[in-house]
């Protein structure tokens, strides 16, 4: 084990710091920086020069941000805060070059509110790069390449506390509970999200609650396939069932697809985002590079990415495990498309893994998806009921 331990810490630590020395840097152009703007909605940029790297942030479509240096498939990222960022070539459009940054004035911030949260304005001429970061106690935003020297907000409430430094304006939610955030753009300004936890009835906690569920894959999309069983229909199965389940105990429930259709995914993540969904499900079933491996590993997992939705996936791991006798394959961080949105608290669950021949008879089963689709109301249930606390 320790040698094991050892060998991560060299390909996780050392290894990349010394592939970034070693990369074959050149200039973006005849001038200091290269403007790059956002292609597409969620355009991921990454702490190191790796499409497989953690993402420190991802941008709405038109934001813009600047780039020192390149590789052939990577812009080196400088947001000026002492670090640099890689930004794959195919999410991001080159604008112009340009000697200097383009350092965009910010004189003043609204804050609205209402009982589901917190919208807080931004004008702006420039869609400036901007970052969330989750913390024990709240969320912290910040927006980069800012003039806000001179800054004035309007009806800013005591939860959120600003500071402005080296041209990086910081703002700071403090909440006991985050449940949910977001941003996005349009032709004036910058609009921030920050969602309160939804006030929850102790004795029907689902009540009004809306729930987005995704029955993973379809149309010619299958998934696993293992003993004549394609996952794609099992995950819709299943999903009709949580679908009763949940609208019986109150529950406001939507589906991103109905029937065996192919959805792609970052239109399933828009189809929660216009729902206004406050918790996100997305349904599937596990497999294995090597089936033989199932002896060993098998049963029921959640997976989550950002942490306000850990607890979620603790909640309902507990519940699966307790109430399908599955073995516990754990409450995991996973980056998935389906549980990276930040609006909707996200998570992914493998309701059980096919080619393992007994979960697969249970799985296929309508009173055993009945029994599982219970269990997992019962772990929203106990998710909100946690919410209450505070």
């Amino acid at each position: 084990m320790k040698r094991i331990l050892t060998l991560l810490f060299l390909i996780c630590f050392i290894l990349p710091a010394k592939a970034i020395n070693e990369l074959d840097l050149e200039d973006v152009g005849i001038a200091k920086y290269a403007v790059l703007e956002a292609k597409y909605d969620f355009s991921p940029v990454r702490i190191l020069p790796d499409e497989n790297a953690q993402r420190f942030t991802h941008l709405r479509q038109n934001v813009a941000i600047y780039a020192d240096k390149q590789t052939k498939d990577f812009f080196r990222i400088d947001l000026g805060d002492g670090n640099y960022y890689w930004a794959e070539k195919k999410y991001f459009e080159v604008q112009g070059i340009i000697p200097e940054k383009r350092i965009q004035k910010v004189d003043k911030i609204s804050f609205n509110q209402d009982k589901k949260g917190y919208e807080i304005f931004i004008p702006l001429d420039i869609y400036n790069a901007y970052s969330f970061k989750e913390e024990p106690w709240g969320l912290e935003f910040k927006l980069y390449d800012v003039d806000a020297k001179n800054l004035e907000i309007k009806n800013k409430p005591g939860c959120v506390n600003y500071e402005f430094k080296d041209y990086t304006l910081t703002l700071r939610y403090t909440t006991p509970a985050l449940f949910g955030y977001d941003a996005k753009i349009d032709k004036k300004g910058l609009y921030v999200y920050l969602r309160k936890a939804p006030k929850i009835k102790p004795k029907k906690p689902l009540n009004n609650i809306k729930i987005v569920l995704d029955p993973g894959h379809g149309g010619e999309e299958t998934g696993v396939c293992a003993f004549g069983v394609e996952e794609k229909d099992v995950n819709l199965k299943i999903s009709k069932q949580i679908r009763k389940a949940l609208k019986k105990r109150g529950a406001d429930v939507y589906m991103t697809r109905k029937r065996d259709k192919y959805t792609p995914l970052y239109q399933r993540v828009a189809f929660a985002d216009k729902k206004e969904g406050d918790i996100l499900l997305s349904i599937h079933q596990n497999s294995l590079l090597n089936p033989q491996d199932v002896v060993k590993k098998h049963g029921v997992g959640v997976y989550y990415y950002n942490p306000q939705a850990k607890e979620l996936a603790q909640k309902l791991q507990d519940e699966l495990v307790r109430e399908t006798g599955f073995r516990d394959d754990g409450v995991n961080f996973a980056s998935f498309a389906l549980t990276r949105p930040t609006n909707p608290v996200s998570v992914l669950v493998e309701c059980g893994y096919l080619i393992d021949k007994h979960e697969k008879e249970m799985l296929t089963n309508k009173k055993f998806q009945k029994k599982f689709a219970n269990a997992l109301t019962k772990g929203v249930e106990n998710y909100l009921r946690y919410l209450i606390v505070f």
